[in-house]
């Protein structure tokens, strides 16, 4: 288990407290310890000078003739008693003869004392002991008086140390007190400069918390001291240029981001192990997948797709770019072009491959189309073309045989007739292919509409066809109310409406009908929808025809319709019309049960 860090402020309030602790007891220790000396150095010459005061007296008084050894002791105690000093008068001899507090006749010889000693020589003696006769340790201080016949008398003073002992103790006493109460306020002191001091850090720490989470509009207040406020500052300006710098970062990333996502082109990156770096929602959308579950997966989890794992894996084991055409099988049928270029870091590290890519399903789909409609074009064109050539040489080699052909009137008659059908046909399919071309050019603005009564529009392409269905003995039935109008190209319409009536009479046996009903749905004048239906009586068309029935050139029976001189495009051209009229068309028809187009447009 990780340790817990102490707080700065416990590491440094207990060395500003040890620091503190350890003068003051130094201090404390010196000043206790010198006390006693100063006391002691104070006695001595208290004494020394109390000694030289009754020296002279005490000498005038003992070698006096006046006075005897009585009134020298009493003279002891009253000079002792005012002056409160122990006095103590030794002969040289070491006899006491006077003393202040004791009875000289119960007092030991003197003379084995060092201080009486020292002073027998004619010196200052100075000794510490304890005194028997006052149970005191005492201070004395020896002096030699005048000297007389039998030698040197000493004259002593003394005090007591032990009130010097508890004078110091007092003393000391009074400076622990007042160590104690310095140490508290120590302590006091001690903590509140450590606060001023970790204040603005304890800020700053805050304050960088604030950053790391991005929080960096944050700002860190200015302090007292120079190096802080000098780092509050730096900070501060570390904030606003990582915010800047966030910010541009962001930005860019929101740019690649909308550009990577409106891309029409699927973008996977790839790192060496086939893992997905990032991939954008057209490629996700190919391989039918949400984009944001497949980042880290291994791109063979996928894309199923033998082509692409080749691909793949090609890309990854070179550095030049790779390019390839894939079909993906699903519903629909999607061929994709997809090429990949090296994936570098800035180091100019590898680190795996980007692939791109290009849906051309509908450009192939259109290369087909154009090679069929090419196709178609020249075999339309090849057939009468040819049977034209044919009539044309036959006719040719007649007129050279001259009456040895054996032609006659009516077959040069029925041979042009041939020709003329036929070149009839060619012009028709170069009119019906124009119109097309022009259909698949024309814009919006290009389209003329206007607001029509349908009802003599319909009666105009109808008229068209008159001639034709009176000769197969079709009669055309208009069912369509005079209040129904549209907002249509005239124009456009008329032919679309047209071309279905006229593959109606087309292909309706003789001695039937065509019927043409309009219907509209929708309460408002200018809403809902019109709907053109167009049905014939004819053979019908199996259902495995009707999804293909508005491509170009598309027959259901490809002889019987050039026949009757269709070329194939009348219902593209349809489609394209209505279309064009923000409308639809559609077709039902059974076999043997006759075709119902219907023609749906805005009202």
């Amino acid at each position: 288990m990780r340790r817990k860090k102490p707080k700065l402020i416990w590491r440094i309030f207990p060395s500003f407290l040890i620091i503190i602790l350890l003068s003051l007891t130094a201090v404390t220790f010196y000043a206790t310890s010198n006390f006693k000396d100063f006391f002691l150095e104070s006695s001595e010459k208290e004494l020394t000078v109390r000694a030289f005061l009754v020296q002279d007296r005490f000498a005038r008084a003992l070698y006096s003739d006046k006075l005897g050894t009585g009134e020298i002791d009493s003279l002891c105690k009253e000079v002792g008693k005012r002056i409160h000093t122990r006095i103590t008068v030794i002969l040289p001899t070491g006899e006491v003869i006077g003393d202040s507090f004791a009875r000289t006749e119960t007092m030991e010889n003197h003379k084995g004392r060092p201080e009486i000693q020292k002073a027998l020589t004619g010196s200052r003696g100075v000794a510490i002991r304890y005194s028997s006769t006052l149970n005191k340790t005492m201070m004395y201080i020896a002096l030699p008086m005048v000297r007389g016949k039998e030698g040197t008398a000493v004259i002593r003073t003394a005090v007591s140390i032990s009130d010097i002992d508890t004078k110091v103790s007092t003393v000391r006493n009074s400076i622990f007190l007042a160590l104690i109460l310095t140490i508290i306020a120590a302590v006091i002191a001690s903590l509140y400069v450590s606060g001023r001091i970790i204040k603005p850090v304890e800020q700053m720490r805050k304050g960088a918390e604030a950053f790391s989470k991005g929080n960096l509009d944050n700002r860190l207040p200015s302090t007292d001291t120079e190096e802080l406020s000098s780092l509050a500052s730096a900070m501060n300006f570390m904030a606003r240029e990582l915010d800047k710098k966030i910010m541009d970062v962001r930005n860019r990333s929101r740019e690649l981001e909308a550009v990577h996502t409106s891309m029409q082109e699927g973008v996977i990156a790839v790192d060496g192990d086939e893992h997905i770096i990032t991939i954008n929602k057209a490629a996700a959308g190919i391989f039918d997948f949400p984009p944001e579950t497949l980042k880290n997966r291994n791109v063979l989890e996928v894309a199923r797709n033998f082509d692409l794992q080749t691909f793949i894996q090609k890309a990854l084991a070179t550095h030049e770019p790779v390019e390839d055409d894939i079909v993906i099988e699903r519903d629909e049928r999607i061929v994709l072009n997809i090429h990949s270029t090296a994936l570098y870091d800035t180091n100019e590290n590898r680190i795996g491959t980007l692939i791109i890519f290009h849906d051309i399903t509908r450009i192939r789909l259109l290369e087909t189309m154009h090679k069929d409609f090419a196709a178609n074009v020249s075999h339309e064109l090849k057939t009468p073309l040819t049977t034209i050539n044919g009539f044309i040489e036959t006719l040719q080699q007649m007129m050279a045989d001259g009456p040895e052909s054996g032609g006659t009137t009516e077959d040069y008659g029925r041979f042009l007739s041939i020709i003329e059908k036929n070149v009839n046909r060619m012009v028709g399919l170069i009119n019906d292919l124009l119109a097309l071309s022009r259909l698949e050019r024309l814009r919006g603005t290009d389209i003329q509409f206007e607001t029509n009564p349908l009802g003599s529009l319909i009666q105009g392409a109808v008229g068209f066809c008159e001639e034709q269905a009176e000769a197969k003995n079709i009669a055309i039935e208009v069912n369509c109310p005079d209040k129904v109008h549209a907002s249509v190209d005239p124009i456009l319409m008329e032919q679309a409406v047209f071309n279905l009536v006229d593959n109606a009479v087309k292909y309706n046996p003789e001695g039937t009908r065509v019927v043409i009903e309009v219907t509209k749905t929708g309460p408002a004048r200018n809403s809902g929808q019109i709907k053109i239906h167009v049905r014939d009586s004819g053979p019908g068309i199996d259902k495995e025809h009707l999804p293909k029935l508005f491509n170009r050139f598309y027959r259901v029976d490809k002889g019987r319709s050039r026949d009757q001189g269709g070329t194939g495009l009348g219902l593209a051209i349809v489609k394209h019309i209505v279309q064009y009229h923000n409308g639809r068309i559609d077709v039902e028809s059974q076999k043997g049960q006759g075709t119902n187009f219907t023609i749906t447009i805005p009202a």
